[in-house]
């Protein structure tokens, strides 16, 4: 058992690198989560909308779910301070644009697929972005229903938003089909198989900070000073101690603890790609659906 658990821990090790993503040309990205603080994740999202702010785009974040369970305040208390700290965060990464469409958290299954679509592709074709970030809705075994249901309806709207026949109606808002041609997946990798990246993000120091911030904003569901406390009460077991936590409350000093984990995550997954700071994702570009059109324009195009 031992030996097969070292050989598996060298094939992590041995792993080569996954490219480096080049930051699509454009103007409009739009992130399509189930959650408040879904923008925002140890297994990313966060510094990809930090660098793609950075880098000239303006983001609009939808938010499929009311969040009412997230948090110990009771539901329609939970939905108000969840929007709150979404609405901070997400300002702090630099989106200019929330919509929440309040669906029922924890509760998005029975709801029919199709009106969750149709919401998503009207609001594509409303904001005709070039980049679209969202879960994977083909990473195996996602226990989180809400995650399943927006990342299925997520990717059937950015493949029916550009077809004229789907929702015609739409035409007489002044709204034209819009096909996306710029697709960044996450998945969570924490149980389950996740899902297989095939680029890295390469993130600055400056905008880790950013993601950082925007993750311990959400308080309600992270920065717990019971948290805290229990890692307190763990050090002070094992005789340890963490001076820059001295002084501080357990509100304070729960915000670090996550600021920290962030910060350690983006930097793991950077060193196992061969930058400082990164994210990994499942990218497609506009011609990864044609192939041997794609091989051919990588060999034969030019600058002008």
């Amino acid at each position: 058992m031992r030996l097969a658990l070292g050989l598996l821990a060298l094939i992590g090790l041995c792993a080569a690198p996954l490219p480096k993503a080049a930051i699509p040309p454009g103007k409009v990205f739009m992130v399509i989560q189930p959650h408040h603080d879904d923008h925002t994740t140890d297994y990313g999202m966060g510094g990809l909308i930090a660098r793609l702010v950075d880098e000239g785009y303006r983001g609009i974040y939808i938010r499929a779910s009311n969040d009412e369970k997230d948090g110990v305040h009771g539901y329609p208390l939970n939905d108000q301070i969840n929007l709150k700290e979404c609405l901070e965060a997400t300002q702090l990464l630099g989106i200019e644009t929330v919509h929440s469409l309040n669906w029922r958290n924890d509760y998005m299954d029975p709801i029919p697929l199709q009106e969750l679509r149709a919401q998503l592709i009207l609001l594509i074709r409303k904001y005709r972005p070039d980049v679209i970030l969202g879960h994977d809705p083909w990473g195996h075994y996602d226990r989180n229903p809400d995650h399943r249901k927006v990342a299925r309806a997520m990717a059937e709207a950015f493949w029916m938003a550009g077809y004229g026949n789907v929702h015609p109606e739409h035409a007489a808002l002044g709204l034209r089909p819009h096909r996306a041609p710029f697709l960044f997946l996450k998945a969570r990798v924490d149980y389950g198989r996740g899902h297989e990246p095939n680029v890295v993000v390469e993130l600055t120091e400056a905008q880790v900070a950013r993601k950082q911030k925007a993750y311990s904003t959400h308080r309600n569901v992270y920065a717990s000073p019971a948290m805290a406390r229990g890692i307190r009460k763990q050090l002070d077991a094992e005789g340890l101690e963490i001076a820059a936590i001295d002084g501080k409350n357990d509100q304070q000093a729960a915000v670090l603890f996550e600021e920290w984990y962030m910060e350690w995550i983006s930097r793991q997954r950077g060193e196992e790609n061969g930058v400082r700071y990164g994210e990994v994702y499942w990218f497609r570009d506009e011609f990864d659906q044609l192939p041997g059109l794609k091989a051919y324009l990588r060999e034969n195009a030019v600058k002008r």
